[in-house]
């Protein structure tokens, strides 16, 4: 079983902690998503014959500023070109304040059957501190239609170890995502990654740097709670209820096959990874031309036999 992911760079507002390929210009969505496309077409020899993909993953970037139609015809093209499981799991990626009902219903239709929504937190001054672009009120609605809509996999993220974030104040935000209609949870500490803009206010001074004490006991809190719901922690920034793992991320874990397509998407085919170009730009020159759009690697024993043992 392989799987496959979809890289969508662009986001509406820059999360100032975020290191990951994005742009938040519009101008080239349109020709970059057709490349995508024509990607998938030409790149379908990546797997074997007997490939099947058992796990879609919509990353970015916001794949939720995608039109229904463009995410209509990613998939489209996927089903044309490659042979996809009958069970396939499709994961999307999304911002609370993308996921109106009727997105939500259209998402549904064209076959997205688990959600990954970036909550990020429930305490709007820490959404404000890390320049999200939605409210907490929006997280517990969007999360409430996509229940009543029928969505029965549905995971979200949240941020631990900002310096001004309370222990009693993250213990909250737990409890609150345990209510909510999830049944898995990945969270992540806050990180100081180089060419972001909180590493720069941080060396400005206007930012706290993010204490390792303060990570540590959130983390500490956040595994005794999901202990205590005998939620099963399968990673070390995942969580979920008994068996619903994440197919895509298990994957990654598990050393199986995967093609990653888009800009900076990243691929292993067993023995060598590949990169792509992290520029936009780039991209759109390259993969016309079939040629310079990735770098690689190829493992050699000593690190397939390191990667191993890091991944159990």
């Amino acid at each position: 079983m392989s799987g496959l992911y979809i890289h969508i760079p662009f986001c509406k507002k820059a999360c100032f902690y975020c290191d990951f390929h994005f742009s938040v210009s519009f101008k080239m969505k349109e020709k970059v998503i057709s490349t995508i496309i024509d990607e998938l077409t030409f790149r379908k020899d990546f797997f074997d014959a007997n490939d099947t993909i058992s796990s879609i993953y919509f990353g970015g970037g916001t794949p939720s500023v995608l039109s229904l139609q463009e995410i209509d015809e990613i998939l489209g093209s996927v089903f044309n070109h490659y042979s996809v499981d009958e069970n396939v799991e499709i994961t999307f990626e999304c911002n609370p304040d993308d996921l109106d009902k009727d997105y939500l219903k259209g998402l549904k239709f064209v076959g997205i059957n688990r959600l990954s929504i970036g909550v990020q937190s429930f305490n709007d001054e820490h959404l404000k501190w890390m320049n999200r672009s939605h409210n907490a009120n929006q997280s517990l609605k969007c999360l409430e239609d996509a229940e009543q809509i029928g969505f029965k996999n549905i995971t979200i993220d949240l941020i631990y170890g900002l310096p001004h974030l309370s222990d009693d104040e993250w213990s909250k935000t737990v409890d609150q995502a345990f209510n909510m209609p999830i049944n898995h949870l990945s969270a992540y500490s806050l990180t100081m990654e180089e060419n972001t803009p909180y590493i720069k206010l941080v060396k400005q001074g206007n930012y706290e740097k993010p204490n390792d004490d303060i990570s540590s006991k959130h983390y500490h809190i956040l595994t005794q709670l999901t202990n205590e719901l005998n939620w099963e922690h399968y990673e070390v920034s995942s969580f979920c209820k008994p068996s619903n793992y994440s197919r895509h991320n298990s994957s990654y874990w598990n050393g199986k096959k995967y093609l990653g397509v888009g800009p900076s998407a990243h691929s292993f085919d067993g023995k060598s990874r590949y990169w792509n170009v992290s520029s936009n730009k780039s991209y759109l020159e390259y993969i016309p031309t079939r040629e310079n759009f990735f770098e690689s690697e190829e493992l050699n024993i000593s690190n397939r036999l390191n990667e191993n043992i890091m991944t159990g």
